[in-house]
């Protein structure tokens, strides 16, 4: 019987210490762990909403869908954030009047280096919306 309780009480010993000894990063040492968002709204010309979430590997990733504000697929409509290029969005994620979901990664990037920026839309050269990207925190 004493053997038991012994064996017992080292099985638990030995899990308490490995379920609090042996988280290798702990998630206060990282100033913004991945997983942190920004987040767009465009309730104007456009509807729909634009994420950026931050990726393990400094990768964000933008993912973006509008209801409306995109009449039709022969148009040539592009995004820009601030400080970058423009990207095209192909006429196949276009379905009038909005898009499907369509996501673009950003490599060596954090979240940081997205809010407070603005993100712009055009419609063949000329701008549609803008608004600024929000940290959530």
């Amino acid at each position: 019987m004493n053997q038991k309780i012994t064996f017992a009480t080292i099985l638990v010993a030995f899990s308490v210490f490995f379920i609090c000894f042996t988280n290798a990063s702990p998630i206060e040492l990282s100033p913004r762990a991945p997983g942190d968002v920004a987040y767009v709204d465009f309730t104007k010309s456009i509807r729909g909403r634009a994420t950026f979430t931050e990726l393990y590997g400094k990768i964000v990733r933008a993912l973006g869908q509008f209801s409306e504000g995109f009449p039709d697929r022969t148009s040539k409509y592009e995004y820009q954030i601030s400080g970058l290029d423009r990207t095209v969005i192909p006429s196949t994620d276009i379905f009038p009047p909005g898009t499907i979901a369509f996501q673009e990664d950003h490599k060596n990037k954090t979240i940081k280096s997205f809010a407070g920026k603005t993100l712009t839309f055009y419609r063949n050269g000329k701008i549609i919306e803008s608004e600024i990207i929000k940290l959530i925190k």
